[in-house]
């Protein structure tokens, strides 16, 4: 083996490479979406300041937005399985463009408000929609489990080189337009949301060119019961199954007067009851409990793993919300009087360091195993964090910011490769979806926070917040899941 093609599978480019063509497509919907998220990230807090409207009330926006998408993800992400995979993400493409074609005209806080509830848009730069949840599902239902911490890797990386080149694309476009051109500060911000609806139609073809092998197979149903052929019989709506006067033909009255003769070793007799007191418990569930059906069916084991989850979860997002990129970028250009373009740059140097780190991380995964990998990258970068805001010297901010860029996203591969594996392959839409949901709920606090300390300039202390939220997710993971169980398929 040459040591090119090692360190090709060191790295896990010829996992990609060898992937299915729906593994390709989905890695690049997460590109351009990524991409389309950075372009916004770096002017969102700007445009709100361009329209006059004061930190508090644009951190309420961010909060609003980040709630309105835990209802839109939540319902999407549960009936992916049923609807359809590639509907989903159709149909979030959708709201994407819908969202990016009104901020590029209206000037209406409330009419902004609905449609970044409604539609699709990231005030934090990071994951928000159902398409994570959908797609990383849909990737581990294509691919075996030795391959997934390489696919979740790169597909991890692809998104953080797509917010990169968004980030600096955005930043030059603005500044270059306003000195070279004379746009306007307000005009320059809306034409990088038309380029993010133009994007969404791109999102929107890719979806639908996803074959069929990317949804989950039907699981195999009992036939259905014939009321008419029971009633003739005098039996449950059980089917007869020809084998003569079976239990499963006596009536539903008589079989439950006998159930406490039945012996432990009549284990087709015991069957019967079972599917009967089922079907008996199905018809007295009240109408208006449809959307039971819809819920992640979860094993005792993966209810307690996914109560654990959540909980640490929501501590790491929480954090995350208040140090969101949007924040970060009114955090330098109002302190330290950075412009535009600077901070495209800058956050495009931070976005390529995460995004090259996620390889490393695989690579660190496979030998250490995903739990430790999460948590010995992570926690420097939430110590980081914590001491962000502090540096009254700008080039000192930006090295602190730098470098905690250097770890910070090394956890996101291991982590989705942990969280697909450790519930079943019926589970793991339901329970990622689920996931995601709770993060994103407990990340929309965050911001609206960092707008109150923005108001009252104390940025620094929300800095320190974010922190140590982080850090103690850390070692809560380290503590709760070493050495858990995790499913192959």
């Amino acid at each position: 083996m040459s040591i090119f093609t090692r360190f090709a599978e060191e790295i896990g480019i010829l996992t990609l490479i060898h992937a299915s063509f729906d593994i390709h497509l989905l890695c690049f919907q997460r590109f351009i979406r990524m991409f389309a998220y950075g372009q916004v990230t770096i002017i969102f807090a700007l445009f709100f300041e361009a329209l006059g409207i004061q930190q508090d009330k644009t951190g309420l926006f961010m909060t609003s937005t980040l709630l309105g998408d835990v209802v839109i993800s939540f319902f999407l992400t549960l009936v992916a399985d049923r609807i359809g995979r590639r509907k989903i993400l159709a149909a979030g493409a959708i709201l994407m463009g819908m969202s990016g074609i009104t901020f590029s005209y209206s000037t209406n806080y409330w009419v902004l408000l609905a449609a970044a509830i409604i539609g699709v848009i990231s005030p934090s730069g990071n994951e928000i929609g159902p398409f994570r949840a959908v797609e990383e599902s849909t990737m581990a239902h294509l691919a075996d489990l030795k391959d997934r911490s390489d696919l979740y890797a790169w597909y991890s990386l692809l998104g953080s080189l797509g917010a990169a080149l968004g980030t600096i694309t955005s930043g030059w476009i603005v500044e270059k337009l306003q000195e070279d051109y004379s746009w306007s500060v307000l005009g320059s911000y809306r034409l990088i949301f038309v380029l993010y609806s133009i994007i969404a139609v791109f999102k929107f073809a890719a979806s639908i060119m996803l074959s069929p092998r990317t949804e989950l197979e039907p699981v195999p149903s009992e036939p259905k019961r014939d009321p008419t052929l029971a009633a003739e019989r005098g039996t449950s709506s059980r089917p007869y199954d020809g084998q003569g006067d079976s239990y499963a033909m006596r009536p539903l009255a008589k079989a439950n007067e006998s159930t406490d003769s039945l012996t432990t070793n009549n284990e087709d007799e015991r069957e019967v009851l079972e599917e009967m007191s089922q079907y008996s418990t199905q018809r007295k569930r009240p109408k208006w409990l449809f959307w039971v059906d819809y819920l992640p069916q979860l094993t005792p084991h993966s209810r307690k793993v996914v109560v654990q989850l959540v909980l640490l979860f929501s501590l790491d997002s929480f954090g995350s919300g208040i140090a969101t990129q949007s924040w970060l970028s009114y955090y330098f250009a109002d302190r330290f009087g950075v412009k535009e373009g600077a901070l495209g740059t800058l956050l495009f140097i931070t976005n390529l360091i995460s995004a090259a780190s996620s390889i490393v991380a695989s690579s660190i995964s496979k030998r250490l195993g995903p739990i430790i990998t999460m948590v010995a990258t992570h926690l420097p970068s939430s110590i980081v964090l914590a001491v962000l805001g502090f540096p009254s010297n700008k080039n000192v901010a930006m090295i602190l910011l730098i470098a905690r860029s250097c770890t910070a996203s090394m956890d996101v591969a291991p982590r989705q490769a942990f969280l697909s594996s450790i519930v079943t392959k019926e589970e793991r839409t339901g329970v990622m979806g689920v996931v995601n949901v709770v993060r994103t709920l407990a990340q929309s606090g965050g911001p609206g926070l960092m707008g109150k300390f923005a108001s009252m300039n104390m940025m620094p202390i929300g800095f320190l917040i974010a922190g140590l939220c982080k850090g103690t997710y850390d070692l809560g993971i380290l503590v709760s899941f070493l050495g858990a169980q995790l499913h192959s398929k």
